[in-house]
């Protein structure tokens, strides 16, 4: 089955388009190295409005989604995509972390991607670079103008979330199996991993993830640490970044889990 642009509901315009490019077009996270069953069990950790869950959905129309949002108005929008498009599996509330808890996130209404538990260094970097994907060749009235798109795009909300760990999640709701568990949540991405306990790592198969690494920053080294921990974890790892994301602080990562023998 194919889902349009059309067919999902969005936050904002700008953010729907991007996403839907970034996901049903350029298959962000799911290059050829990975590949989906007919009837997948799908972990769509950081869902936003659901445009993953929806893209798996299209692919694979046996697939079973997890889905994981914990800004409320966000949620709200994913909760709707996934009704329209009758999409199988469970839509969750809340995001995923190493413990249970309640957490004050900045979410921004008109660039809801971007929303985050981090500090305000994290915002600030956020900021710069969505400013670095447009180009203004430096003409000050096109600076200034920016300037002010962005202002607006990233005026911010305060909300209380719940982060859960994984494991809680699968005691909760048991899987026998995780075919891909997508992970994209802006700097908590090993938050994400360490909530999941080593009795529940034999489920996942294959792994795709927003790293985020930035050199000299609160993220530095953060990139090898995440592939050394699934090497060690008996996945096969390949790390990539986007020519578009050439000098920022984003990188995917791909691991598949070694067949077990015996």
């Amino acid at each position: 089955m194919t889902i349009a642009l059309a067919d999902v509901e969005g936050l904002n315009r700008h953010e729907t388009e991007f996403l839907y490019d970034e996901i049903f077009t350029r298959r962000a996270y799911l290059p050829e190295a990975l590949r989906l069953p007919e009837a997948p069990v799908v972990f769509d950790v950081g869902a936003n409005i659901g445009m993953f869950t929806l893209f798996v959905r299209s692919e694979r129309p046996g697939a079973t989604v997890h889905s994981f949002e914990p800004v409320p108005p966000v949620y709200d929008v994913l909760r709707r995509n996934r009704e329209r498009h009758a999409v199988a599996g469970l839509v969750h509330p809340y995001g995923l972390a190493e413990a249970e808890q309640q957490v004050e996130f900045t979410h921004y209404p008109g660039y809801s991607t971007m929303s985050t538990r981090s500090t305000l260094a994290d915002t600030e970097a956020e900021r710069a670079f969505v400013r670095g994907q447009v180009r203004t060749d430096h003409l000050p009235e096109a600076e200034r103008m920016l300037d002010e798109l962005l202002a607006f795009r990233f005026r911010e909300e305060k909300v209380t979330c719940r982060l859960r760990p994984l494991s809680a999640v699968l005691d909760e709701h048991p899987v026998d199996r995780i075919d891909l568990l997508k992970i994209d949540v802006q700097r908590g991405e090993r938050e994400v991993l360490r909530g999941l306990e080593d009795r529940h790592w034999p489920l996942v198969r294959q792994i795709a993830m927003e790293v985020h690494d930035s050199p000299g920053g609160s993220t530095a080294g953060r990139l090898r640490a995440v592939a050394d921990e699934l090497e060690r974890r008996g996945f096969t790892v390949f790390t990539e970044q986007e020519d578009r994301y050439a000098g920022s602080d984003r990188h995917s990562v791909f691991a598949v889990a070694e067949p077990r023998r015996g």
